[in-house]
């Protein structure tokens, strides 16, 4: 009887050893492609933060570039306003002038136009004419040296009104160009802006693909490492299997003997409630849960899960209070999202004992338990 106990011992320890090393060579290809494809994401990943941010760079030297063009309008819309206010001062001063020459050019040519009509008439005919010769000689000498004023003051006019001509000319030339490099430069901005517009889009997209890519490396690393878990564990279920083949069948139980009763568990949760999240799931930031997350009751009363002293209780970053336990043997619990503390640091609690209390809305607890600084998962303790 012992010796065929023994021998389905021998045959459940060779089959175990046999799946337990199956099972690990798959899974250690498994392993390795994900390794490699997580590296992959990663790589990538940073590849377009790279690309992102090369983007955004040439979007920030087209912003540059928009605005010395803006600046460039500005000082063009500048210089039409003035050319304005140079071809109003130039109107206003040929309307003055306008004026002036009326009034003086009247005279002048009505003398000039005498001067031509007695130059044209014979001498004879003015000696002939009644009045006395030395008033002629006189009118004459007097005419003589007018005439050439006149004619000075004349073309000295005619070549003002001409030069006021010339520049208005040139005023509304200037005008126009300022005019087309205006409208050229507004083209060219909003090339640029539309251009920027795109540069920007590419760069969110790549932002956009990057954080895919690095959420994506991060699912491959927890796939990972649940791989070397698993891979661990069946290393150590292999381990048991060949240790189970050293051992003896079970001797028969005397009729006499009683099952023993159930010892109190060694751990429990310190409080009771809905489990939101278990070990191992995803949640929305893309990790991993490293405990157990509870949905409890408003200000419910957290109890110390096992036996052990205090090495931590009070507030840590986002995790609002939290308790830290040492149970011994390399043993440890973390609570997080205590409301009200109920035990300080270096206190000794026993399993079950008040160490705190949770909050007054939608309260929400977590657990993690670890051995060694490794996480354990609390189901297969309290399950």
């Amino acid at each position: 009887m012992l010796g065929q106990a023994r021998y389905f011992g021998l045959s459940l320890a060779g089959v175990a050893l046999l799946s337990a090393a199956a099972a690990g060579q798959s899974d250690v290809a498994a392993l390795r492609a994900a390794k490699e494809r997580a590296t992959a994401a990663s790589e990538r990943s940073e590849f377009l933060r790279q690309e992102a941010a090369s983007a955004e760079a040439t979007a920030d030297r087209f912003v540059a570039r928009r605005a010395a063009l803006a600046a460039e309008i500005d000082t063009a819309n500048a210089e039409i306003t003035a050319a304005r206010a140079r071809i109003a001062i130039i109107a206003r001063r040929q309307k003055e002038q306008a004026a002036l020459l009326g009034g003086a050019s009247a005279p002048l040519m009505r003398l000039n136009a005498l001067l031509q009509s007695m130059t044209r008439q014979p001498v004879s005919l003015l000696l002939a004419q009644p009045g006395d010769r030395r008033d002629y000689i006189h009118l004459r000498a007097t005419m003589s040296a007018i005439e050439p004023v006149v004619a000075r003051r004349t073309a000295a006019l005619r070549q003002q009104m001409a030069l006021q001509r010339e520049l208005g000319v040139q005023e509304r030339t200037a005008i126009r160009s300022l005019a087309v490099a205006r409208t050229n430069l507004d083209e060219r901005r909003q090339s640029l802006v539309a251009l920027e517009s795109g540069t920007r889009g590419r760069a969110l997209t790549l932002n956009a693909d990057a954080a895919l890519e690095f959420e994506r490396a991060i699912g491959e690393g927890e796939r990972a490492r649940d791989l070397v878990e698993r891979i661990d564990a069946d290393r150590e279920s292999g381990q048991t299997a060949a240790l189970l083949a050293t051992y003896d069948g079970p001797s028969p139980r005397r009729s006499g003997d009683m099952v023993p009763k159930p010892k109190q568990s060694a751990y429990i949760l310190p409080v009771r409630g809905q489990i939101v999240a278990g070990f191992g799931e995803l949640n929305p930031t893309g990790y991993r849960e490293r405990g157990l997350r509870l949905s409890v009751a408003k200000t419910a009363a957290l109890v110390a899960p096992a036996d052990g002293i205090v090495t931590f209780a009070g507030r840590y970053r986002s995790f609002g209070n939290i308790i830290i336990i040492e149970h011994g043997g390399g043993w440890s619990s973390l609570i997080t999202n205590v409301e009200r503390l109920g035990v300080e640091k270096g206190a000794r609690v026993r399993q079950g004992s008040n160490i705190g209390q949770a909050g007054s809305e939608a309260p929400e607890i977590m657990v993690e338990l670890r051995r060694n600084g490794r996480i354990i998962d609390i189901a297969a303790l309290i399950g």
